[in-house]
């Protein structure tokens, strides 16, 4: 319980730190992957932005350190939908229309969350040490893969709307989760002070700033082009997934032997999962809104939509 606990506490100062990049960049330049340089400086000469970046690395250590107290079955989905039910909260508090399906997934968050709960009960071995191979193998392969496809698609003059580059970016960052649960593991087992010297020994560190580097590109060029009720879930919802899946494998994870415990807790992951379908059909308004109050509110010119035959 103490992983789950802490994963949420880490949900919920990773999305203060999100709403707040959010609307820094809201207010800022336009931004993009093709022009790193320029995109490092407007992130970078944006205080308000760095607040927010900060936090949300806060929130990131957290997620860290829980990976390493409970299975990612439980810590990742709980990581997931904390995420989203506190974004979705701020945007009531803050005044933003949400969707009729956004409030069902509002309310269907904690009931996830309840479901990962009970299946702690049947235990469950958390792993700690992963199959180097098989991790590296998977890091490499996704992250080359996220980036040759989305250089590939703006080479070719295709629109990449905010939901593709969120899911590409949900990719990434489950390459640092990974990288991260590794490390999460190391402070299992050895205890901060042993843990340090260790994990810069290994190739875990610097696994994890590759994957947050292009995680982070993507997904702030993403945030810009909509409002982080729709795109984080779908960045969230895909990392999750990875996360979950490829997490169990790599760190020889088990499941709950009892029928009813591993009835619950696929029945909370999948809700997780549910919360992207409810918000998807969403995206492309949410898109255009955020274009327009970017630009009524003296930023750049609105981005290109799509041609409305592939809004859906």
């Amino acid at each position: 319980m103490t992983g789950l606990l802490a994963a949420l506490l880490s949900a919920a100062v990773y999305s203060v730190g999100l709403t707040i990049e959010q609307r820094a960049l809201h207010r800022a330049p336009a931004i993009g992957v093709h022009r790193p340089l320029h995109l490092a400086r407007v992130l970078l000469g944006n205080p308000r932005w760095l607040g927010g970046c900060a936090l949300a690395a806060l929130g990131s250590v957290g997620l860290i350190v829980s990976l390493g107290l409970a299975p990612v079955s439980v810590v990742q989905p709980a990581f997931a939908g904390g995420i989203s039910t506190m974004l979705l909260v701020m945007a009531l508090v803050l005044g933003e229309p949400i969707t009729r399906g956004e409030r069902v997934a509002l309310g269907l968050m904690p009931v996830a969350l309840l479901l990962l709960s009970l299946s702690l009960d049947a235990g469950g071995r958390t792993g700690t040490t992963p199959h180097l191979p098989l991790l590296l193998g998977v890091s490499a392969a996704t992250v080359v893969g996220c980036v040759i496809v989305m250089a590939a698609a703006g080479r070719a003059g295709r629109y990449v709307s905010a939901a593709a580059m969120g899911a590409a970016a949900g990719l990434a960052q489950g390459v640092a989760g990974l990288q991260g649960k590794a490390v999460g593991g190391l402070l299992a087992e050895l205890g901060p002070l042993a843990a340090i010297p260790a994990a810069l020994a290994s190739p875990y560190p610097y696994l994890y700033a590759v994957g947050w580097a292009v995680g982070i590109v993507l997904f702030q060029t993403s945030l810009q082009r909509s409002r982080a009720a729709v795109t984080a879930p779908v960045a969230n919802v895909v990392g999750n997934v990875f996360m979950v899946v490829l997490g169990t494998v790599v760190f020889a994870e088990e499941l709950p032997n009892d029928p009813a415990a591993l009835a619950l807790r696929v029945a909370g992951f999948c809700l997780t999962l549910v919360v992207v379908v409810l918000i998807r059909g969403n995206v492309a308004r949410a898109e255009a809104d955020t274009a327009r109050s970017r630009a009524e509110a003296g930023g750049a010119a609105p981005a290109p939509q799509r041609p409305a035959a592939t809004d859906r």
